[in-house]
């Protein structure tokens, strides 16, 4: 809280400094600032709102976009065009600015963010050399190179915007409002459901799409809005130079806007401020370098990367956690803790006995390599249905299968009644179906309490708007969410470790935390992909505790796990598969006494029960 404080007290500072920047020497009676430094400051915010929506891909998505500076020219062209040739008034050419790049990003990120790395760069970079060339080639149009010219004069409510006394004042505080606006924008997403969505993508896209949450379609929606602040910081350029022509929008512009997210420190509020200001101001000292600015522009990088590998604003961020805080001696709680008012999370009313999940000759093949060969089961509620067998048995496949992370080859899944056609793991989440993982899969970067908020995702109701303008829905919606989150943290003992990133945490305070935010989505379904592992004999015991309790609670729990010891303790009932195939099925006493269950653990011609295998 003392930092967002800070934060918001710097931020106020630095508006009340950039407000009263025109009138500097009317205060001091000198010539500063002329026409030349107000427009400079005016480009200098102008970049501030593009990298702003650029820093919400990169710090957030995670996506890197190398074009850009197209969508920033898409936005220009549209606003001269549209007041050149249409007549359209200022704030109209100014929405469709905004409106048509933010189009062009959703169009452009629905083929984009399916790929990462390199591929994603590449294709941003062909976007944005394809629409420098229709800018270059199209005349008849765009100009070429002669450009735009002659943009009308912008105004607003009647009120001419750049004809007040020497200066463009009203223009200038036009501009500064949408750099507010935008940093409000970026607030507003960030410390919401649809900002930890995005750097739950970005961290884990699996465990992502296994809490409800639709991949493709976050990434989109970071895209568009990307692309709108884009938008909008072109339409306001047309209109401050009031010409636009392609070289103002090439891949050098692109490169410059993405270094201004890393300098500043991408992902943090503050890093698009200081990232411009810095780059901005280096440019103008770098332009007298000539053949050397390129140089000039590598040097400062590679110096602010190596000493602070997490840009201006991270890497001070951090100096306070090392400099002037010791940590304070944290141990977890027991678990589980049932007395913690969770009977709406974990309890179920569903009538026990009714089939939760219907496995019908379900088949995964891999080319040539079957997974799982014709597998049958039945899943009945409020119970522990455990899925053993040797290493390569196709247990982890099986599961695959059932959360919608693999599509079957043959047969068919039913849950809940319903048969489920190719349902992808979000949609499946939002039925209530949440799972954990073999290997941990954890938002690392993300504090414990928002690994178990994003959980919550697919509860929320507020809608952007209301998301943006914070509205009483939402605060409603964040209070609940958190004091819930806040209560799943007590019941796995984990309540002093919320401020504490994922990343930091012992193995097993991880598998605590993953069962929590697993239980955030309120499920009906559960499956725990070897849970016990990597536990010590006291933390198996608990998580023992805490698989019968959900389970006497009228949840369903698929579990797969290799401690015999706690199948035997926990199950209800015991599936158990050899090469992809289902060799037993039966209560714990039928399966352990069942001669393929034991040729299968022990090898041919053993004679010892399964009961040894503990």
């Amino acid at each position: 809280m003392n930092a967002h404080r800070a934060g918001w007290l710097a931020l106020l500072l630095l508006a009340a400094i950039i407000a009263g920047f025109p009138w500097y020497g009317d205060l001091t009676g000198e010539r500063f600032p002329t026409s030349y430094e107000l427009r400079l400051v005016m480009r200098a915010m102008i970049f501030a709102i593009v990298v702003i929506g650029l820093n919400l891909l990169v710090g957030l998505a995670g996506l890197v976009s190398l074009g850009q500076a197209a969508l920033y020219g898409l936005g220009a062209h549209v606003a001269a065009l549209l007041s050149l040739r249409a007549g359209f008034s200022f704030a109209e050419s100014m929405a469709f600015a905004i409106l048509i790049p933010a189009m062009m990003g959703a169009v452009l990120a629905f083929p984009t963010v399916r790929v990462r790395g390199v591929y994603l760069a590449v294709i941003t970079i062909a976007f944005g050399l394809i629409f420098v060339n229709i800018l270059r080639e199209w005349v008849s149009f765009t100009g070429g190179a002669s450009g735009l010219a002659g943009i009308p004069r912008p105004t607003l409510f009647g009120e001419p915007l750049m004809a007040v006394r020497r200066t463009n004042f009203n223009y200038y505080y036009l501009i500064l409002l949408c750099l507010l606006l935008a940093v409000w924008a970026q607030y507003a997403i960030t410390y919401s459901r649809y900002g930890r969505a995005m750097r739950a993508a970005a961290q884990s896209e699996n465990a992502a799409r296994a809490l409800g949450i639709n991949v493709v379609a976050i990434r989109t929606m970071a895209f568009s809005i990307s692309a709108g602040f884009a938008g909008l910081g072109g339409g306001l350029f047309a209109n401050l130079a009031l010409f636009v022509n392609y070289e103002t929008f090439t891949f050098t512009t692109s490169i410059e806007l993405l270094l201004m997210v890393i300098l500043g420190g991408s992902g943090t509020m503050a890093g698009p401020l200081v990232g411009t200001t810095v780059l901005f101001t280096a440019t103008q000292f770098l332009q007298g370098l000539g053949q050397w600015q390129t140089f000039g522009y590598g040097l400062l990088l590679a110096v602010v990367l190596f000493a602070m590998p997490q840009g201006i604003v991270g890497s001070l961020g951090r100096l306070p956690a090392w400099l002037w805080t010791k940590p304070s001696p944290r141990a977890t709680g027991g678990w589980p803790n049932w007395g913690t008012g969770l009977e709406a999370v974990v309890g179920r009313s569903d009538a026990r006995g009714q089939a939760t999940l219907l496995a019908e000759g379900v088949t995964l093949r891999f080319g040539g390599l079957t997974a799982v060969n014709t597998v049958n089961m039945e899943v009945r509620a409020g119970t522990v249905h455990a899925l053993i067998g040797p290493n390569g048995a196709g247990k982890s496949s099986l599961l695959n299968v059932i959360s919608g992370f693999y599509r079957a080859t043959e047969g068919r899944v039913t849950l809940f009644g319903e048969r489920l056609r190719d349902a992808p793991p979000y949609a499946l989440a939002r039925l209530g179906v949440a799972r954990s993982f073999q290997n941990t899969e954890l938002f690392s970067q993300m504090t414990v309490l928002e690994n178990v908020l994003v959980g919550a995702h697919p509860h929320f109701r507020a809608t952007f708007a209301e998301t943006l303008l914070r509205l009483p829905r939402f605060h409603r919606e964040e209070r609940a969410a958190r004091a819930e989150a806040l209560r799943l943290l007590e019941f796995v003992g984990m309540s002093e470790f919320a401020d504490e990133a994922a990343g930091n945490l012992p193995f097993g305070h991880q598998r605590r935390l993953e069962i929590a935010r697993a239980l955030a989505l309120r499920p009906k379904l559960l499956l725990l992909d070897e849970p016990a592992a990597g536990l010590t004999h006291g933390e198996i015991e608990d998580l023992i505790a805490l698989i019968r309790g959900l389970a006497d609670r009228g949840m369903t729990v698929i579990l797969v796990e290799h401690h015999v010891d706690m199948i035997m303790a926990v199950s209800d009932r015991v599936t158990v598969l050899d090469y992809g195939e289902v060799i037993a099925d039966g209560t714990v006493a039928e399966v352990q006494a069942n001669p393929k269950v034991i040729e299968a653990y022990f090898g041919q011609g053993a004679t010892p029960s399964l009961e040894a295998a503990k």
